[in-house]
């Protein structure tokens, strides 16, 4: 049986992985746009990883 931290360990890793590859995926497969490439990507992969973080700390 996993104990919880390990457990918000797994689903933060697999929250992050996922979302990362998506957005490295929406990354490549969109057009040349100087906001996009450089302030959305950049702002989302930062949001997701924050917000892995959280799901590491959950606290229940």
């Amino acid at each position: 049986m996993m104990s919880k931290s390990n457990k918000h360990l797994v689903m933060s890793l697999s929250y992050l992985g996922i979302s990362w590859a998506l957005l490295f995926w929406l990354h490549f497969s969109t057009e040349p746009n100087i906001f996009t490439h450089f302030v959305a990507i950049p702002s989302l992969l930062m949001f997701t990883g924050y917000s892995a973080y959280q799901i590491i700390n959950k606290r229940v």
